[in-house]
């Protein structure tokens, strides 16, 4: 017969298992892109009014795995007339990169991906990318296993990205920080599904990262999104993306002041 202390710990354990919300509940299943009132200096500082701003998206996980969010990335996202624009901080101590040009096999190092799908009935989509040496990729799907026969002649869509990096790029064995970047993407580039969203738009979209280890080692993968299998391009499960406009200064104040009592 157990004792009343003992049964009162395992009736609290029991009762946190219970409400504990599975792994794919605590994703980022939606998130706000705000209004920028002025575009950021693309310079990997991420001092900008409009990422102070911006909602944090800090939930990336291997949902497929049943894994749980793991800190250290911090991504944010924001708009204006002219751009979408992205920036993201992530802890990494073991900075590797891979590419020499546009459109190279980026996820054979550690990058940030973005993927956006502009309308939840139709098939087209983007792929966006960006990697600690500022190479970029970027790609437009018609529809999912449509890719172009040549990816390093695909149209230029006009991503840009700048970096900055704590740490040494490629030099295994010593221990490096983090890596930051910040980028644009002109909504010239979403010309294929109608170009720049209005106020109130929502499109489905998902962040994700290849974080590579040691030499040997695979890679961890990491999704905003509760992707269900380890496939970035499974659109089925992307969060949703909501577009808002132009808000007063005082409520702008007042949303992050109240995110900054929430952490």
């Amino acid at each position: 017969m157990p004792s009343i202390r003992t049964a009162l710990f395992l009736w609290l354990l029991g009762s946190l298992a219970a409400t504990a919300a599975p792994p794919d509940e605590v994703a980022t299943r939606e998130a706000t892109c705000r209004w920028a009132d002025r575009p950021p200096v693309l310079d990997g500082k991420l001092d900008d009014p409009c990422w102070k701003g911006a909602e944090a998206i800090t939930r990336f996980a291997s949902y497929w795995e049943g894994k749980t969010p793991r800190p250290g990335t911090r991504a944010y996202l924001a708009w204006d007339d002219d751009a979408l624009y992205y920036a993201a901080t992530m802890s990494d101590a073991e900075l590797r990169a891979f590419g020499k040009a546009r459109n190279d096999s980026l996820w054979n190092g550690d990058v940030f991906e973005m993927f956006f799908k502009p309308s939840a009935d139709r098939p087209a989509y983007y792929e966006f990318q960006a990697n600690p040496k500022a190479l970029i990729f970027e790609c437009f799907f018609p529809e999912r296993g449509i890719y172009p026969k040549a990816l390093g002649q695909a149209p230029v869509l006009g991503n840009t990205a700048v970096v900055h990096l704590e740490g040494t790029l490629d030099h295994p064995g010593d221990t490096d920080a983090s890596w930051t970047v910040e980028g644009r993407i002109p909504w010239s580039a979403f010309r294929p599904t109608g170009g720049r969203p209005k106020p109130g738009d929502e499109w489905r979209f998902a962040l994700c990262r290849f974080d590579f280890g040691p030499e040997g080692t695979p890679p961890v993968l990491m999704s905003s999104a509760p992707l269900t299998e380890p496939k970035f391009h499974r659109h089925e499960d992307y969060g949703r993306l909501r577009f808002e406009g132009m808000v007063s200064r005082r409520d702008a104040k007042d949303r992050r002041d109240a995110e900054k009592t929430e952490d």
